[in-house]
């Protein structure tokens, strides 16, 4: 084999061993899988009461957010609410383009709706890397709870081809209005955040290959 080729199949298999390596650090790997409590179906605060209620709040206490308040608010985004599958949030094809992750100082908790669930990891504190990567927004930074709602479209692209990203930004705009509510309703603040790098975001929060980042909201208790 000549010099030339010898460095062409050098050069090949170096490629495919950083491209594998990136694809191994782009994926994130989940610890500790948890049953969360059951979602309260019997809340204390009307539809038409949250509505009236629901504003963008941008400033919030340090107090965590108790576990059972975080699988409230996935389950109001994501959560499975007919025996056939079927989430809170409508989705063309019920194709489901939609990952939630929950973000706090000590942790990252991927959603898994079916069961109800949570898989995390502990990780140093993502929100500030966050906060930068969305134009610097002090409550992304702030809020004891960022919830980072991530999206696939190529979930969606085989029926719908060209219009799986439209499809996709509106299902999370369903999911994300949904978290609001139920967080009016629950009493806390919380904010919809858009401006966010979404493929820089996924890849600081080790999300599978093809998944972007589209919302952030921040929740808590308002300072």
């Amino acid at each position: 084999m000549k010099r030339r080729e010898v460095l062409a199949v050098l050069a090949a298999g170096a490629i495919a061993e950083v491209s594998t390596s990136e694809a191994l650090e782009s994926e994130a790997r989940y610890t500790n899988e948890i049953s969360l409590p059951k979602p309260n179906l019997a809340g204390k605060v009307s539809l038409e009461e949250a509505i009236q209620r629901r504003r963008s709040v941008r400033a919030f206490r340090p107090d965590a957010l108790p576990v059972e308040t975080v699988g409230q608010l996935l389950w109001a985004g994501q959560g499975v609410t007919s025996e056939d599958g079927k989430r809170a949030a409508p989705s063309a094809g019920a194709l489901y383009a939609l990952e939630l992750y929950a973000v706090t100082a000590a942790e990252v908790m991927h959603y898994l709706p079916h069961g109800h669930r949570g898989e995390t990891r502990a990780t140093s504190d993502m929100r500030p890397e966050l906060r930068a990567l969305a134009l610097g927004q002090a409550s992304v930074g702030a809020a004891p709870l960022v919830i980072a709602v991530g999206a696939d479209p190529g979930r969606l692209t085989q029926r719908y081809g060209a219009r799986a990203n439209v499809y996709t930004d509106i299902e999370a705009g369903h999911a994300t209005q949904n978290i609001l509510l139920q967080a009016a309703a629950l009493g806390l603040a919380a904010v919809p955040v858009g401006a966010v790098d979404g493929p820089k975001a996924a890849r600081a929060l080790a999300l599978p290959h093809g998944q972007t980042v589209v919302y952030l909201i921040p929740v808590g208790f308002a300072a």
